[in-house]
């Protein structure tokens, strides 16, 4: 199903359509927002703006979803993980997201996702080694405000480092560069605060940060919770080995982009359990990398049965 859908460029477009009506209808109908107790500063404001005016906050994450959308479309294209253009990780992205219900909860990891396929469109790993210099100083304000929002967004911090030292042939020099950038935001934070006389509630602000949560709340999941966290690891690993062997014979390049998903994979798993958002919501940070998976997966035609039901069959799970 998925394989034939590929082929078709407008029958694609038309189920994009489809379930972008259906995040905007899920956003503007039944989000809600999660609790700010404990979170980061940004996301406070964020709330803050949600009691002002809840028509704009949700245009702002319905906004922020679709760009996500593109993005992750843009990535896959421009990597040429596909030999034709292709819509389908927007799709799959949607799919996961609006069966996984993510889009019910307005949370920071919801955010964070804008940031990742942010990063992801602004770096390339066949960059020139200048060009990638003149990209480090956007690199680390981007992450910054990510994580004034998030502090999970911190897995974006090593998900970069990952890639400079994959990537580039100078990287104790670029990371320098990037972790001196990523302190500017912090710095107006702390001279805004300070010169507003907001300095103690900027402060109390990361004493009163909920961490761990997901670690704290890991065993007092349903049972149904632990089988599709299990299976979409499962899935997830699947799908990579089915990547690798479709791209082995693929450019250096090509290989290197696909690296870099799993190099994201590995960050944001490591730091989801620094974060506030507990499971099974928190499986959204991976839905972004995950999207391309499938969209690699479902591209030959052998074995697509299979793949199609693993993909139906962990849609299921994440609904229920």
């Amino acid at each position: 199903m998925f394989h034939l859908l590929n082929k078709n460029l407008n029958l694609q477009l038309f189920l994009l359509a489809i379930l972008s009506g259906w995040a905007a209808w899920t956003v503007f109908a039944r989000m809600t927002l999660m609790p700010t107790e404990g979170s980061m500063l940004l996301f406070q404001y964020i709330a803050r703006l949600w009691e002002w005016s809840p028509l704009a906050t949700r245009i702002l994450v319905l906004s922020s979803v679709l760009l996500t959308v593109v993005g992750v479309i843009q990535h896959c294209n421009r990597h040429h993980f596909a030999d034709n253009r292709t819509f389908m990780p927007g799709i799959f992205l949607l799919l996961l997201l609006n069966t996984g219900k993510f889009l019910h909860t307005l949370s920071p990891a919801l955010l964070t996702n804008f940031f990742i396929a942010l990063i992801m469109m602004i770096y390339s790993p066949g960059d020139q080694s200048a060009k990638i210099k003149d990209k480090l100083v956007t690199f680390g304000l981007t992450i910054a405000i990510a994580t004034l929002l998030d502090i999970s967004a911190f897995g974006i911090v090593l998900f970069l480092v990952l890639m400079v030292i994959v990537n580039n042939v100078s990287p104790l020099k670029d990371t320098v560069i990037l972790i001196v950038s990523l302190a500017i935001p912090y710095l107006y934070a702390f001279s805004i605060a300070f010169m507003c006389n907001s300095l103690p509630t900027f402060l109390q602000s990361w004493r009163d940060l909920a961490v761990f949560i997901p670690v704290r709340q890991f065993l007092t999941m349903r049972i149904i919770d632990y089988v599709a966290m299990a299976y979409f690891l499962f899935i997830t690993i699947v799908l990579i080995i089915r990547g690798k062997q479709l791209l082995d014979n693929k450019l250096i390049v090509i290989r290197q982009a696909f690296i870099n998903l799993h190099l994201m994979m590995i960050s944001m798993f490591l730091f989801v359990w620094l974060g506030f958002v507990p499971f099974p919501m928190a499986t959204v940070y991976f839905v972004l990398p995950l999207s391309i998976y499938m969209t690699v997966a479902v591209l030959p035609k052998r074995h697509r049965f299979i793949i199609d039901f693993l993909i139906i069959s962990l849609c299921i799970l994440l609904w229920v």
